[in-house]
C-alpha cells in the first residue's frame, strides 16, 4: 500500500496555486513601487528597461549601478540576476496593480512563454483575463497585450518607518525567515503586512516586502517635486543633473551633482564655494557649526539650493559627498544587494534643517488613503489561496 501511495504522489502531485497580495484602494493617487525580478535569461539593460517600459537610468539607480560609468544599454546581465524594477502603482478598478506594461506578440510567442519572460510576476491566466483572451484563442503577430503586474502602496509606511513596497516572487527552498534576512525585516512583519494566516510560503507566491526608504520631505523641495528612494539606491532628478542617494547606513536623502551631468546650471550655494551636497565644518568653543549646501529642487535645468546650519558636539572636518556603494554587474545566482542590510536610522526631522539663505532656483506622487482588502486574513490585505482537494488520491486509497 505504501508503494501505491508513493506512486500516486508521483503521478498526481498536490496542486497548490500561488497566492498574491492584493491591496484595495479608493482614489486615483499613484505611489512608487518595486518589482523583484529574477532574469529568466541573459538580457541587455536596454531589453530589460524596454520589457517593463521604464528608463535605463531608473533601472540603474534602483539597482545602485555606478552612476559615474557611462552605460550604452548594450551591457548584458546574466540569467538569474536578481533586479529591482521601479514602477508606478496606480489604483485600477478598486485594487492596486500596474497596467502600464505592454507586450508586442512575436511569431514564436505563446501566452505561457510571455508570462515566463516576466519572471513569475504574472501568470498566463492573468494575461488572458486582462486581455480578454480565451484558452482557444490564438495570438496574432504584432498584437499588443497588457501585462498586469502586482504592486503595493500601503501609505508607504511600515511600523512608523517610510518604506517602498516591493513585490517579491518566492523561489525554491525560500522561507519567510530567509526572505526577511535578505531584506532586513522579520517573519512577524511579513506575516502582518501580507495578511498571512500562517508563516508559510511556497514557490511562486508573491509577497509584498517593505524596504526602508529616504523621503525628500525634509528638503522641502520646490515646485511640488517629491522623491522616495529605497535604501541602498539612488535616483536622478533635475533632468539628470542631480543624483539623490539613500543610505546605506541611514535614511537621510543626500543630493549631489550627478557624475555625468551635462548642460546643467550652477550647483553652488549663493555667496559660498560649496556645491550641493558639500559640508563645511566650523569649530566652536562647544563643538562645531555644520554648514551644508542642500538641493531644494529645480526649474528645468536651473538648480535651486540653500544653506543649512546646525550645531554639533562631535566634528569631523570639511567633507564632501558621502559615497553610496555602487554595484558592478552581478554574476549568475548573485543578487546585487547585500544579504543582511544594516539597520537604518529614522528619517530626519524637517525642523532640524533650518534655512539660512535660498537662491533662485522622477517625482513621486503622494500616497493616497487607500485601505487593504477587508477580510478574515488581516486588515492590511488578503491572500487568496486556492487549494485543490486531492480527490484522485483519496478515491484510490479507499479502493485499496
Amino acid at each position: 500500500m505504501r508503494n501505491t501511495v508513493l506512486l500516486l504522489l508521483i503521478f498526481f502531485p498536490p496542486l497548490i496555486f500561488s497566492k498574491s497580495y492584493i491591496e484595495s484602494c479608493h482614489s486615483s493617487a499613484v505611489c512608487n513601487s518595486l518589482l523583484s525580478y529574477l532574469l529568466p535569461y541573459d538580457s541587455k539593460l536596454s531589453e530589460i528597461a524596454s520589457r517593463f517600459q521604464i528608463n535605463v537610468t531608473d533601472l540603474l539607480g534602483a539597482n545602485a549601478f555606478n552612476a559615474a560609468k557611462p552605460f550604452s544599454g548594450n551591457e548584458i546581465l546574466p540569467q538569474k540576476t536578481l533586479l529591482r524594477i521601479p514602477i508606478q502603482c496606480p489604483c485600477v478598478d478598486g485594487i492596486r496593480r500596474s497596467l502600464s506594461t505592454s507586450y508586442i506578440v512575436r511569431a514564436i510567442d505563446t501566452v505561457s512563454s510571455i508570462a515566463a519572460g516576466f519572471g513569475g510576476l504574472v501568470s498566463a491566466e492573468q494575461i488572458q483575463t486582462t486581455n480578454g483572451i480565451s484558452e482557444t484563442d490564438g495570438l496574432e503577430i504584432g498584437q499588443s497585450l497588457v501585462i498586469p503586474l502586482p504592486c503595493t502602496c500601503l501609505h508607504n509606511r511600515d511600523n512608523g518607518v517610510t518604506v517602498i513596497y516591493m513585490s517579491y516572487v518566492v523561489r525554491e527552498r525560500e522561507s519567510l525567515r530567509s526572505i526577511g534576512e535578505m531584506y532586513g525585516t522579520t517573519v512577524t512583519d511579513l506575516v502582518t503586512v501580507n495578511g498571512l494566516g500562517t508563516p508559510f510560503v511556497y514557490p511562486g507566491d508573491i509577497l509584498t516586502v517593505p524596504l526602508p526608504a529616504c523621503s525628500s520631505a525634509y528638503l522641502k523641495l520646490r515646485h511640488s517635486e517629491k522623491l522616495l528612494v529605497p535604501n541602498g539606491s539612488y535616483a536622478l532628478t533635475a533632468l539628470g543633473c542631480v543624483e539623490c542617494t539613500c543610505g546605506p547606513k541611514d535614511l537621510i536623502l543626500r543630493c549631489f551633482p550627478a557624475p555625468l551631468a551635462v548642460s546643467c546650471s550652477n550647483f553652488m550655494c549663493e555667496q559660498t564655494n560649496l556645491s550641493i551636497g558639500d559640508i563645511f565644518v566650523q569649530p566652536t568653543s562647544t563643538g562645531c557649526n555644520v554648514i551644508t549646501c542642500l538641493y531644494r529642487g529645480h526649474k528645468g535645468h536651473k538648480i535651486l539650493s540653500s544653506l543649512s546650519n546646525t550645531s554639533q558636539v562631535l566634528c569631523s572636518g570639511t567633507t564632501r559627498r558621502s559615497a553610496l556603494p555602487t554595484s558592478s554587474f552581478p554574476t549568475v545566482n548573485q543578487s546585487i544587494f547585500p544579504s543582511e542590510p544594516s539597520s537604518p536610522t529614522p528619517n530626519p526631522n524637517p525642523d532640524d534643517v533650518p534655512l539660512l539663505a535660498t537662491v533662485a532656483y522622477g517625482p513621486t506622487s503622494r500616497p493616497d488613503s487607500s485601505t487593504s482588502v477587508a477580510g478574515d486574513a488581516s486588515k492590511h490585505g488578503l491572500f487568496f489561496r486556492l487549494l485543490q482537494v486531492e480527490l484522485i488520491l483519496l478515491a484510490c486509497l479507499e479502493l485499496i
